[in-house]
């Protein structure tokens, strides 16, 4: 019974890490986004040249683009810092 107690407590911590390493990721994936289309605005880029590099380099739909350009230009509105990579 205690055995079984401490496997399904080890399966938990597991699972739990698992599930925060994969949020970690989808965080730097979209800060990374977020960076890359600050950039590319500072740069002077179309919007829509924008938003088909982030699918084509971060394979997301055409809504989470706009979402994420939007995003950018509150944080370069607000002088949020963003890092240059």
């Amino acid at each position: 019974m205690r055995n079984d107690l401490k496997d399904s407590f080890q399966k938990a911590e597991q699972i739990n890490r698992e599930h925060e390493e994969k949020l970690r990721n989808e965080i730097n994936k979209e800060q990374n986004i977020i960076n890359q289309m600050c950039q590319e605005i500072m740069w002077g880029s179309s919007k829509n040249s924008i938003i088909f590099d982030a699918r084509k380099d971060f394979g997301i739909s055409s809504v989470d683009a706009d979402l994420f350009y939007k995003q950018a230009l509150k944080n370069i509105e607000k002088d949020t810092k963003w890092t240059q990579r």
